[in-house]
């Protein structure tokens, strides 16, 4: 079994960190891709209601189009911050193509 540790719980440890977002497939989300660039700022938005999980972090562009969620192991540990008050912000690192859809957004995250 693995056991997920919180990384902003270890000392020394950067307060960022780099994920992909999951969910690109559903609505045709990444269409959406073709107009993002590296750099590009992104907005998390905590989603308690999600039928999948109250612990769910919303991925979106700052025209507030939905492209997905953060995956599952790191929204356990974020959202408790986020829901605590700390400010996560997110930007576009990189766009691959020829990859399953939950690898094809790169994205970097800071925790403040």
């Amino acid at each position: 079994m693995i056991r997920l540790v919180d990384p902003l719980d270890r000392p020394g440890r950067a307060r960022e960190f780099r994920c992909t977002v999951h969910g690109l497939c559903f609505e045709n989300r990444y269409r959406l891709l073709g107009a993002l660039h590296a750099g590009d700022p992104l907005i998390l938005e905590r989603e308690p209601e999600n039928a999948i999980g109250a612990d769910a972090i919303r991925v979106r562009t700052e025209a507030t189009e939905i492209l997905g969620y953060l995956p599952r192991e790191i929204s356990r540990w974020l959202a408790p911050q986020m829901d605590a008050g700390r400010e996560a912000r997110a930007w576009v690192l990189k766009i691959r193509s020829g990859c399953p859809y939950y690898e094809r957004l790169v994205i970097e995250v800071s925790i403040a």
